[in-house]
């Protein structure tokens, strides 16, 4: 009797012990979540996502060996393995509180890259409301909104109850609170994409001729990256490679989506001309 309940607990241990994620396990370097960081299948911010770490939280980096080239280090959080953008992770953590600063401040590239996914649909204001340059009522106002305004909002997805979004009148990228955007309707998503490729390069990262052949500034959205050109302009630019939505908009301008997948060592150029009247 005694060696059968014995070898019952050896073998209820060993299968707790391989119910988890054997990458959780070993030395591994610990880092600190910078914000928000997403925990995602593949690396590639486009692919599903596993998991969330959230601010300030310790995490296991299993592999940084591809983080130079893609920008992501393979991690494991509380038993959930995937890829986490390198950048998100701090080697020291900055702050232990979990209360916010008092005057939080962003950067405009900040506000830009923080990931909310992408399934755009058209919005409208419901009443006179802040557009912001983060996520919260801390962060500073860009500009206030009259009501009726119609917004470009990247996904239903919020950070803290706020849509990342695209003031449509002035082609500016911020955030507003969900509580005052109505759905109006969803926005065509080009999934063929709209670049035309060029042929071989000798660079890794794709590299993309960006055409503005309007009397407009325009903004293009690359995933993670938002490029400004003049009117009438031309600019070469880097995109690392991978499947990545992009957005095209200017002022007054409906703008345009869809996804568009970047080979390594390619060329491609792209566009804007306004077709139709200003919105």
């Amino acid at each position: 009797m005694k060696q059968k309940i014995l070898l019952i607990l050896i073998l209820s241990v060993v299968g707790i012990k391989f119910g988890h994620s054997q990458s959780c396990y070993g030395d591994y370097p610990i880092y600190y979540a910078k914000g928000l960081v997403y925990i995602y299948q593949n690396m590639d911010s486009e692919s599903a996502i596993k998991g969330e770490i959230p601010n300030g939280k310790s995490v296991k980096v299993v592999s940084s060996s591809f983080g130079k080239m893609t920008g992501f280090w393979e991690v494991c959080y509380n038993g959930t393995t995937g890829y986490a953008k390198k950048s998100k992770l701090s080697y020291k953590k900055t702050y232990s509180s979990t209360k916010p600063k008092s005057n939080p401040t962003i950067t405009k590239t900040e506000v830009e890259n923080q990931d909310v996914g992408f399934d755009p649909f058209l919005g409208q204001t419901t009443s006179s409301v802040n557009f912001r340059s983060g996520p919260s009522s801390s962060n500073s106002k860009i500009k206030t909104l009259s009501a009726g305004s119609t917004v470009y909002v990247y996904s239903n997805k919020s950070i803290n109850n706020y849509y990342k979004a695209i003031d449509v009148m002035t082609s500016q990228i911020g955030w507003i609170h969900k509580n005052y955007v109505k759905y109006v309707q969803d926005v065509d998503v080009n999934e063929k994409g709209a670049f035309q490729s060029t042929g071989y390069t000798s660079s890794y990262n794709s590299e993309v001729s960006i055409r503005n052949k309007s009397s407009y500034t325009i903004k293009l959205v690359v995933g993670e990256e938002t490029f400004t050109l003049s009117p009438n302009s031309t600019k070469s630019v880097k995109v690392k490679p991978g499947r990545k939505y992009y957005i095209a908009t200017a002022p007054g301008v409906i703008p345009a989506s869809g996804y568009q997948s970047f080979h390594s060592n390619n060329g491609y150029e792209w566009e804007f001309w306004v077709q139709t009247s200003r919105y």
